[in-house]
């Protein structure tokens, strides 16, 4: 049974390898020390224990075991190798006691990579996981005017306060908006239990837009910025008692907002108008 389930793994994991080479990237998984040997950075900060966004884990932090594993960290070994073995036995724990062991990474730019747990990563993907306990350290870029630092840096304040880490958005400004959206002030931190509320209200949402990515993807808006303008329009205090049909309703309006802006988003602030309070 869970030999079976490494060859479907490994299955999906070659068949995502070869798409990655028929466009032109890399069938493995990226390596943080590579992507570091080019950059400049300002030094480290310890997280300690969070739940992180399995999504938002992209890579392994040194090339040891990068080519164990597809693009999207699904296994690539032989089924007869001992890393087959491994997987199969941590898939046998998840499936029977559910795997609770955190593991180990570094955040860079708003994604992890792995420095020691790779397989339980493969293992939760797999089975579809949202998130997993690990002890991060974050990695400072150099900070400087350009957009993606500024829009960092912002995420890097919102997160002192918010503790959230799960969303993202496309230009500067709107990390401190959606603190003021949900009714702090700018260096207010946020309870355990407006933390849940928001994530109750964020995981509802994001399954209505159906793109779960924190980045940009071909130039759509994100998730966060779909959010923000949702709450900028019908007021966070009023989402947050929404039914889920009353926030569908909302998002079908947002969305055929969308779809009559045709030119993309330059700032969220035009769609207002088409919707109205």
């Amino acid at each position: 049974m869970y030999l079976e389930e490494y060859r479907k793994a490994r299955q999906m994991a070659l068949k995502e390898s070869k798409l990655c080479q028929s466009r032109g990237g890399s069938p493995y998984l990226p390596v943080l020390d590579s992507i570091l040997a080019e950059e400049q950075t300002c030094g480290e900060v310890s997280l300690g224990l969070v739940e992180i966004p399995l999504e938002l884990i992209v890579g392994t932090r040194t090339a040891g075991r990068s080519q164990a594993f597809s693009h999207g960290f699904l296994p690539l070994m032989p089924e007869d190798s001992e890393f087959a073995h491994k997987w199969i036995s941590l898939c046998k724990a998840h499936m029977e006691e559910g795997i609770t062991d955190p593991i180990k990474v570094y955040e860079y730019m708003h994604t992890f990579y792995v420095q020691e747990g790779n397989k339980r990563v493969s293992v939760l993907r797999y089975f579809g996981a949202v998130n997993i306990p690990a002890e991060v350290t974050r990695i400072l870029p150099l900070k400087n005017d350009s957009k993606a630092s500024r829009i960092y840096y912002e995420y890097v304040d919102f997160y002192r306060l918010s503790g959230v880490n799960y969303l993202w958005f496309s230009a500067p400004g709107r990390f401190p908006r959606l603190q003021e959206a949900v009714g702090k002030a700018p260096d207010e931190t946020w309870t355990e239990e407006e933390r849940r509320k928001f994530f109750s209200v964020y995981s509802r949402f994001s399954a209505l837009y159906g793109d779960k990515s924190a980045k940009e993807l071909a130039g759509r808006m994100t998730t966060g910025d779909a959010l923000l303008l949702y709450l900028d329009i019908f007021g966070y205090d009023t989402v947050k008692q929404y039914t889920q049909t009353q926030m569908k309703e909302g998002f079908l309006q947002l969305r055929q907002a969308f779809s009559l802006k045709k030119k993309g988003l330059q700032d969220l602030n035009p769609l207002k108008g088409l919707l109205g309070r």
